[in-house]
């Protein structure tokens, strides 16, 4: 066994064969359940997009969870006033 494989790899080919068939179907499992998601998330868009600005809530949404992860908010609160003044000017 060489040096970059896994040494819990099988070294029998069925073995291997069927383990990677294993992988390749759950991951297309997965691939197509985030696509199925995909399309809820663009329906649910197009159910909202006719009572809210959802351009404008998902841009919100998105500085809520970078807030969210700023160890110190007041320091990033004055970044974003000085940012804004300067787009103001």
């Amino acid at each position: 066994m060489s040096l970059d494989e896994p040494d819990r790899q099988p070294e029998e080919l069925g073995e291997l064969t069927a383990l990677v068939s294993e992988f390749v179907d759950r991951l297309r499992n997965i691939e197509n359940e985030i696509e199925l998601l995909k399309q809820d998330q663009k329906q649910l868009v197009e159910d909202y997009s006719d009572r809210l600005d959802v351009k404008t809530l998902q841009a919100a949404m998105r500085a809520v969870k970078i807030k969210k992860k700023v160890s110190y908010k007041d320091t990033f609160d004055t970044f974003i006033e000085i940012l804004e003044e300067k787009e103001n000017v």
